[in-house]
């Protein structure tokens, strides 16, 4: 299955529905037929027309039910920043925008930066994917090069220029010459460890130097070393395509426990550089690799990371971690089963993003390969770009899924229990000091059916006084907190066969805030409900 280079784009047409005059609720404001002519054209929606719906069919929202603070999403700029990074501008800027920029794309702020292990004349480079020739800068006659990786570099400044604001480094595989098979694409039995035992030293020394060069020279501060990635596999075998490398978890072990001493002598720790393991390929693995680490290991660990492209252990892996007070990352994951115009493909991300998010609780969100080469026959990328010229760039409908969340749920939201974890991403933001009296609650909703999909959501418990304004408080009939003053705006953003992250509709109505509609047949829909606390 491969692409054309001459795809047509994915269309961004606007479609909007008549007007209707809203309908007041004797208990609470109605505002279903304000809300829907925008989302719906002409098919039927549920109103609370003072007859209550059963409760288990109302989203019920609950400001103060938090599962877990969210840091944000991002990528990891291995492989396609080693090729974007060196394009001329304004296409390389205008891709880092596209990326990393909140008004004009998907507002990133993590990158995931690739210490590299090739380069130096190694025996896999006429193997290597295009990009996947990642430079170590440390090469085998004990000589550096901190030019080396120059495009991969561009791309993280442009990344924190454009507010990226977490940043983590992560190996693939040590370089090249430190390796038994004498290659930094695997072992020639890929399920033996390809680290030689007497560089493991020179292996975290590696790690550390490069950190420490970004810190003293660019002024930028990578919060975490990842020394592993897919560690506990045999995928990485010699003469394959990228970088990898097999460490038993046994080695794990040894190599964390190395490099916490590394960090520690040499005041990286005082920057506040730790360490993340394990970046397994499967969640189910990630559950193997935490109850094979040691104490000291675990106590060494700041940030557990691990990948969901296989697995369902996301609820062991969260009360494994959980316990241990430390942050977990989904540190990567990438979809491409069908073409990057249909919805299926947006619709399977959204998919892993609600599970990822409600039953794992991960605390960040990492995709992996942003960019991807058209010329690859692969659909992997949240957009596509054909490496080796750069002429064209085709933004798939993966990319506007990702925004439905991106654009909203920004780094030092609370992500809150959901009632329909499988469709219902519901997030609080961070206070905002420049506008004390707002608060904000974010649904992001997706319909995978080919019929409409009624929701209804029950937002009475948020506003000024139930999100941290005591004004405009009065209690019910049943001894509740009631929020009897103040506005909310409704903004609502859709992305469906036909648009791309197109805001539909934008309204203002009083509080308490109950509404109901019905979603499109495979569509992704976000409601952005700001409250204005009464002066």
């Amino acid at each position: 299955m491969q692409n054309s280079p001459n795809s047509p784009r994915p269309s961004h047409a606007r479609q909007f529905g008549p007007t209707q005059a809203a309908v007041q609720s004797p208990a609470v404001q109605n505002v279903v037929d304000q809300v829907v002519p925008a989302l719906l054209e002409r098919h039927p929606v549920h109103t609370f027309d003072g007859t209550a719906p059963a409760p288990d069919s109302v989203v019920v929202i609950d400001p103060d039910k938090v599962q877990q603070e969210f840091e944000g999403w991002g990528t990891s700029l291995c492989w396609f920043a080693n090729i974007a990074g060196g394009y001329t501008d304004p296409l390389r800027t205008y891709l880092a925008d596209l990326l990393f920029d909140v008004s004009k794309g998907l507002g990133m702020q993590i990158c995931r930066y690739n210490i590299g292990g090739a380069g130096w004349g190694t025996l896999d480079i006429p193997n290597f994917r295009y990009g996947a020739n990642v430079e170590s800068f440390w090469g085998p006659e004990g000589q550096w090069d901190f030019s080396r990786d120059a495009n991969q570099r561009w791309m993280l400044l442009a990344a924190r220029d454009r507010g990226a604001c977490i940043f983590e480094a992560f190996s693939n595989s040590p370089p090249y010459w430190m390796t038994v098979s004498g290659r930094s694409s695997g072992n020639v039995f890929p399920w033996l460890d390809n680290l030689q035992p007497r560089y493991q030293e020179q292996f975290v020394h590696y790690l550390a130097e490069v950190v420490r060069w970004f810190h003293d020279t660019h002024g930028l501060t990578f919060r975490t070393i990842a020394p592993f990635n897919e560690p506990n596999t045999i995928y990485w075998w010699a003469g394959n395509n990228q970088e990898g490398c097999h460490f038993d978890v046994s080695t794990q072990n040894t190599i964390i426990t190395k490099l916490a001493s590394k960090l520690e002598i040499t005041g990286l720790t005082k920057l506040g550089v730790g360490i993340s393991a394990s970046d397994e390929t499967s969640i189910d693995t990630a559950v193997l690799s935490f109850k094979g680490y040691s104490t000291e290991v675990k106590e060494a660990i700041s940030q557990y990371n691990t990948h969901s492209y296989l697995g369902s252990m996301r609820k062991e892996l969260r009360e494994l971690v959980r316990p241990t007070q430390r942050r977990l990352w989904m540190s990567e994951f990438g979809c491409g089963s069908f073409p990057i115009s249909s919805m299926e493909t947006a619709l399977e991300l959204s998919s892993i993003i609600l599970k990822d998010l409600n039953v794992l609780q991960a605390n960040a969100w990492v995709y992996w390969q942003a960019i991807e080469n058209s010329e690859g026959g692969t659909w992997w990328g949240l957009m596509q770009v054909p490496f080796h010229t750069g002429r064209y760039i085709i933004l798939g409908k993966q990319f506007y899924c990702l925004m439905q969340y991106s654009r909203f749920i920004r780094c030092g939201s609370s992500i809150l229990h959901s009632p329909q974890p499988k469709s219902v991403l519901i997030a609080k933001a961070a206070p905002d000091a420049a506008r004390p009296n707002q608060t904000r609650v974010v649904i992001v909703a997706t319909n995978a059916l080919s019929d409409y999909d009624v929701v209804n959501f029950d937002l009475s418990k948020c506003g000024s006084s139930s999100l941290g304004d005591s004004k405009g408080c009065e209690v019910d009939s049943k001894g509740s907190e009631m929020n009897m003053e103040g506005t909310a705006m409704i903004d609502i953003h859709r992305t469906s066969a036909s648009e791309n992250c197109q805001k539909v509709a934008s309204m203002q109505v009083p509080t308490p805030l109950r509404f109901g509609c019905a979603l499109r047949p495979l569509s992704i829909t976000t409601f952005v409900v700001t409250f204005e606390a009464a002066h």
